[in-house]
């Protein structure tokens, strides 16, 4: 590649491509190109590609891979049919008219964290780094970061984050130890929230879980990613031809509870009636799609 931002391995590319149905000639949106790696294959593939990201250094990335690849690979003009966009996929129906992608035939949705947003000390997603700022923005140019919504909020408005996007046991401890704690020093790192969130916490075992479903609900609320997540499914549908392909992975039950009850309500047709899990040799190799779940609906 042409930088050294190092993205994760993408997951279960051969589901995905099998689940798009990806052919040559056809036309395909990966909603959330990363670092390109569904991107790429899409293109080996013969398809027709726009990546879409709300993360600048994702943007970069991804179209510095992509075009790394395209160098590689001069005799294969396949590899010319692609565009990156910056964008979030909640106007995908609009990035996709801009961009000559309506009608698509299929369009993938991964809405995992990237290794290189958790590994970036300062985009805060990682409680790995306690120095860092509680950031949490996927796009660090828009909304407020996650140090302010701890410092404006109610107690009772932290509780509900807590136990609705993190389905925390503690939500309710942890949301009133975050308000005494802030009335005597600013909670501005994820050190900072973490010795909040230790308090809560009486078994060494335990702590981590808990640091990652209030880092979790944070960053759920912070980028308002199930209300994207709703408002892309819908415009989505808009954007795929006659039996396209929409697939979503998903990391967390709440996510793919929104997607399951949005395909009902949609009229997509489920493809696979139980969502799809990695592999044995998969999870060996790629412990990041641990926890995903695919599911694929069809337009009709």
């Amino acid at each position: 590649m042409g930088n050294d931002i190092q993205y994760h391995t993408p997951v279960m590319v051969e589901e995905v491509m099998n689940g798009l149905l990806v052919r040559p000639g056809g036309t395909y949106i990966d909603a959330t190109i990363g670092g390109g790696g569904h991107g790429l294959e899409i293109l080996k593939r013969g398809g027709r590609l726009l990546g879409i990201d709300q993360d600048p250094e994702a943007f970069k990335a991804a179209t510095e891979r992509l075009e790394d690849s395209k160098t590689e690979r001069q005799e294969d003009e396949k590899f010319g049919n692609w565009k990156v966009v910056q964008g979030n996929f909640r106007s995908i129906e609009k990035i996709a008219k801009e961009n000559g992608f309506d009608h698509a035939d299929g369009i993938l949705f991964d809405l995992g964290v990237s290794s290189h947003q958790i590994d970036t000390p300062d985009r805060g997603f990682s409680y790995r780094f306690d120095q860092a700022p509680l950031d949490l923005r996927m796009n660090p140019m828009e909304g407020i970061p996650a140090w302010e919504v701890i410092k404006k909020l109610s107690e009772e408005e932290l509780y509900e984050i807590f136990a609705t996007y993190g389905e925390e046991k503690l939500a309710r401890t942890i949301a009133g130890l975050v308000v005494r704690a802030r009335r005597i020093t600013p909670v501005k790192t994820t050190g900072d929230l973490m010795q909040v969130i230790a308090q809560a916490v009486t078994s060494p075992m335990e702590k981590t879980g808990t640091y990652a479903r209030i880092f979790q609900a944070l960053r759920i609320f912070v980028n308002d990613e199930l209300g994207a997540l709703r408002d892309g499914i819908g415009q989505a549908k808009a954007v795929l031809g006659s039996r396209g392909r929409l697939i979503v992975l998903s990391y967390h039950s709440l996510e793919d509870r929104i997607v399951k009850r949005e395909f009902i309500r949609l009229g997509f047709r489920s493809v696979n009636k139980r969502p799809i899990t990695p592999s044995e040799t998969e999870l060996q190799v790629n412990s990041r799609s641990r926890s995903a779940k695919l599911r694929i609906g069809e337009t009709l």
